[in-house]
């Protein structure tokens, strides 16, 4: 078991999907969500972040809502810290389908002194499928309160920690893949 919660933050407009609730498209016979949550089933916790829980209650999991509106993903993930029972917590977009239970346990598993564990993968953070830590609150309050909510830029201002794909050979980019557009939606119904 990992001592860790995971935060699937599922709280996107989905404006390039046509306003379609990404967390709840099908891929290989599941939903986006119900792929990402079978892939976390070694966490101690699974949360969900959403301001629209009716579309997640059938998973029978806690849901929150953002407590600062309006921020991005930055807001989602201080609610997943703010809601978790854990000190740390994984907090991944909704919009994964490719993790794997062994990619999120390979991070989950890594137990170093960090605020922020963010894979590093063709030489690009994924800040969407990273650790944070519940120290930071306080830290993310301020930059909210400042609408300073650009992810990568906070994160290079805290104690991060990088999992490079060059030592991690199984970190493939494919796991990493976001669906944001119908056309890459299509795109995956070809793998």
């Amino acid at each position: 078991m990992i001592n860790k919660t995971l935060a699937i933050l599922a709280g996107g407009k989905s404006s390039r999907m046509n306003y379609n609730n990404k967390a709840l498209l099908l891929f290989k016979e599941k939903t986006f969500i119900e792929n990402i949550i079978d892939a976390g089933k070694d966490f101690d916790e699974i949360i969900i972040i959403s301001n629209k829980k009716e579309d997640y209650r059938k998973f029978n999991l806690k849901i929150f809502g953002d407590i600062h509106l309006g921020n991005g993903p930055l807001s989602g993930i201080h609610s997943a810290l703010k809601n978790a029972k854990n000190d740390k917590v994984l907090c991944i977009a909704c919009d994964m389908p490719l993790i794997t239970k062994d990619i999120l346990n390979i991070i989950g598993n890594l137990d170093e002194e960090y605020e922020v564990l963010v894979p590093k993968i063709n030489e690009k953070l994924q800040p969407l499928c990273s650790i944070y830590s519940k120290e930071l609150i306080p830290k993310i309050e301020e930059s909210l309160v400042k609408s300073e909510n650009k992810l990568q830029k906070f994160i290079i201002s805290t104690k991060y920690k990088v999992l490079e794909d060059k030592i991690y050979e199984e970190l493939n980019d494919r796991y990493f893949l976001n669906i944001n557009t119908i056309n890459e939606y299509n795109d995956l119904e070809e793998i």
